[in-house]
């Protein structure tokens, strides 16, 4: 996959509409699929920016802790043993004093690597477009919305 991120033009080089068109046939709406559940595991922003920093290579959880910034301990705690369940990521302990342990991506991490960096060179590229589209809304009347009674 090809991409040029300084270009306003730029474009990906292979056609969405296959994989929208396998989405359509998934039952990913459904909370009983296991689709959905999957994604409930995997789809959310410290997840992703775990699995983006473990695709630098192995690290601690200090050296985690440090590069996501604004995630607290109870949550890097919680999505790193999210993802090792889920057997995105595993964690070798050492036994030393304290206990050094090691958190890396597993062969089934790695193969969401490509997925993600598509997501994230998406949102790189989009920032500008998103944050303009906010203030708009944010800046439009709110009169004309219908309200649930």
């Amino acid at each position: 996959m090809v991409f040029n991120l300084d270009s306003d033009d730029a474009q990906l080089n292979y056609p969405p509409q296959p994989a929208i068109d396998r989405i359509a046939k998934m039952n990913l709406f459904d909370t009983n699929c296991a689709g959905h559940q999957l994604l409930e595991h995997i789809a959310n922003k410290w997840t992703i920016l775990i699995l983006y920093a473990l695709t630098q290579g192995t690290k601690r959880y200090h050296e985690l802790k440090q590069q996501i910034v604004g995630i607290s301990p109870k949550m890097l705690i919680q999505n790193l043993r999210n993802l090792e369940r889920c057997g995105l990521i595993e964690r070798e302990i050492y036994p030393s004093v304290p206990p050094r342990v090691d958190y890396s991506l597993t062969p089934l991490g790695e193969s969401i690597v490509e997925p993600l960096a598509v997501l994230g060179e998406w949102a790189y590229r989009h920032m500008l477009d998103v944050k303009a589209a906010m203030e708009q809304y944010d800046n439009t009347s709110k009169d004309d919305y219908w309200e649930p009674k």
